[in-house]
């Protein structure tokens, strides 16, 4: 999401950052990646807002984007040396199983293995 001047925003629990940090280190990269990759702006850019009344009209894409965030945030987070950041996001989708990891979502099973493959692939 973006501020009324066009800033990137962030919304997280603090309490999942102060209760389980090396998660909430994966979260922010993920986050801050669907800004650096254009996801926030391009469908902002398309339908003029993006919240919960969007959905409808991004669902296909999605998927794709998540899957994208998760590496990306797998990056940023091996090149500051913060493994442990990239095990939790893992281990943390991994609880959802077969289910999806939100409304159009990939399964927990399937970003828990994207993020081991993105993991690989930076090594």
């Amino acid at each position: 999401m973006t501020d009324r001047l066009g800033r990137p925003v962030i919304v997280v629990n603090t309490l999942t950052l102060r209760q389980h940090p090396d998660y909430g280190r994966f979260l922010l990269a993920h986050e801050c990646c669907h800004h650096t990759l254009g996801h926030v702006a391009n469908f902002k850019k398309e339908l003029g807002h993006v919240g919960p009344q969007a959905f409808f009209y991004i669902a296909p894409e999605l998927k794709r984007m998540e899957l994208e965030a998760d590496c990306c945030a797998v990056r940023l987070l091996r090149e500051r040396h913060e493994l442990d950041g990239i095990e939790a996001g893992r281990a943390a989708m991994a609880l959802f199983g077969p289910r999806p990891t939100g409304a159009h979502y990939p399964t927990g099973m399937e970003r828990a293995e994207n993020i081991l493959g993105c993991a690989a692939a930076d090594e």
